[in-house]
């Protein structure tokens, strides 16, 4: 049995290739909801098959490709469609069960196409013992190890009739994470910036940085993943997968955890997901790292308050055509801004222009919805400069550090979300009380602060989260009145009054 791989949703979908030659009319019906490009195969594949010296049959040919309910997408239908007809008319031998994808250009070469590597690990699942994939997508492979059956490689249609199929390794993964190229080193002073930056990839929460132009903001945002450790192999092949649909894997990142910043012109789709062959977006893409949104207040409005739900739900739900694909979104979500649109608001030497009105719509694109699942909100100067900061060995050093006294907490409870996600960010408001408990004077502080600021349930957890994780970055173990304050302290940092009361 042949089969074939769909780059269709979240995880594509096997399929199963069956060819019938029968006496008739020449020629070849493909059926069960191909697309074009996979209708067009079958001139690509009787052109191919000749120039490769394979004789085509000069009698009907059907190609079943099932389930017949699931559309069939791409190019990579080729190669399967050829090895199936091949073996049907005794020209190849195959192995019993084996999944192929690649398209065939005239000539007979094999060309890698988009999802090779969720190909491969989709057989791995199936169980399907044998997987054939052109040479040139041994490089997307790379680091895969042994989660699928025999790995077969074909450069053309050929070496395929000279050679048969070779069984290959794919190369190994590097060892360790590469340091990376940027580092908190790069920013002059800025201890506010560097100690948000810190708490923020200490315990994942997502941060607003907003000041004035050149105050350091979007570098700050950019160095983040630098702090993070490096990726587990799970978690590794995990966002690899989620490249791999999108046709990335020269861009896929191995262990060093990923970083997005999509243009403030990015469409719904382009973030989210969905489009044609509902693909993940940029949420997915920056799955287990960070997504900046550099000029946060620039993007649509409709575009920023669509993320509200992945950054509480950690998903992207998407429903197409009778379909529902959900993409794992599990990202650290950092927006950046001015404070007007102008962006003289807050220089000593600028004169901002700028009417209260017009403050108030550039900041109301946010909404406060959104801005309720910010943690930590920071207003960035030009005086931090000039003030010392720690550097950026001893800053990851805590990080990892903290990171570590979270996994082990985490490690010990019963809940399985927890276990599989050892991060104070990460943690459900309903369970932050449970998780995150708080003395009796800290409780009724907490308390106070919920009434005098206006605080939201949700806001209440995400200050119980930052307080536990200022008190794990400190090698703490309880949470003390100056962790709360701190964590209550960045939760306002004047972004209630500018985004609130006095302008929106």
């Amino acid at each position: 049995m042949v089969y074939g791989f769909s780059p269709c949703g979240a995880r594509g979908e096997v399929v199963r290739v069956e060819v019938d030659v029968r006496r008739g009319l020449p020629g070849m019906d493909i059926v069960g909801l191909p697309s074009n490009e996979v209708r067009e195969s079958r001139e690509r594949v009787r052109i191919a098959l000749r120039n490769s010296g394979f004789s085509y049959p000069g009698d009907r040919i059907l190609v079943s490709l099932s389930p017949a309910e699931i559309p069939k997408t791409g190019a990579g239908f080729d190669l399967p469609i050829a090895l199936a007809l091949l073996a049907e008319t005794g020209q190849i031998s195959l192995p019993d069960e084996v999944l192929a994808t690649g398209e065939i250009s005239l000539q007979g070469r094999c060309i890698t196409v988009r999802g090779t590597l969720s190909a491969v690990l989709a057989a791995g699942e199936r169980r399907i013992g044998a997987v054939v994939v052109p040479s040139p997508a041994l490089e997307a492979l790379r680091g895969i190890g042994s989660v699928a059956g025999e790995i077969f490689s074909v450069a053309s249609l050929q070496d395929l009739s000279s050679e048969g199929l070779r069984r290959v390794d794919p190369p190994a993964a590097g060892k360790g994470a590469q340091p990376s190229p940027v580092g908190m080193d790069d920013i002059r002073g800025q201890p506010l910036l560097k100690r948000a930056a810190a708490l923020g990839a200490a315990g994942f929460h997502n941060l607003l940085f907003f000041g004035p132009p050149g105050s350091a903001k979007t570098m700050t945002a950019r160095r983040i993943p630098s702090l993070l450790p490096p990726l587990s192999p799970v978690a590794s092949m995990e966002v690899a997968r989620i490249y791999s649909m999108r046709g990335l894997e020269e861009e896929r990142p191995f262990q060093a955890p990923p970083l997005r910043i999509p243009h403030h012109g990015a469409s719904l789709e382009g973030l989210l997901g969905g489009g044609r062959f509902c693909l993940p977006g940029e949420a997915s893409l920056s799955h287990r790292g960070v997504l900046v949104l550099d000029e946060a207040t620039e993007f649509r409005p409709q575009v920023l308050q669509a993320l509200r739900e992945p950054v509480e739900s950690r998903s992207v739900t998407i429903s197409r055509a009778g379909r529902i694909e959900v993409f794992p979104a599990a990202f650290q979500l950092v927006m950046t801004s001015n404070l007007c649109p102008c962006g003289q608001l807050g220089r000593n030497q600028g004169r901002c222009m700028c009417s209260l009105q017009e403050i108030s719509r550039y900041w109301r694109r946010i909404g406060s919805a959104l801005l309720d699942r910010v943690d930590l909100r920071v207003r960035t100067d030009y005086e931090g400069s000039a003030r010392a900061a720690p550097g950026q060995g001893e800053l990851r050093l805590r990080v990892q550090a903290a990171i570590e006294r979270q996994r082990a907490r985490f490690s010990r409870s019963s809940v399985r979300f927890c276990r599989e996600n050892p991060r104070n960010g990460l943690v459900p408001p309903e369970g932050a009380e449970e998780l995150f408990p708080l003395s009796g004077e800290l409780q009724s502080c907490l308390q106070d602060s919920m009434r005098r600021l206006e605080l939201s349930d949700r806001a209440a957890s995400s200050v119980r989260a930052v307080a536990r994780t200022i008190a794990d970055l400190e090698d703490r173990d309880p949470v003390t009145a100056g962790d709360l304050q701190e964590a209550l302290s960045l939760r306002a940092s004047g972004a209630d009054r500018l985004l609130g009361r006095e302008v929106v």
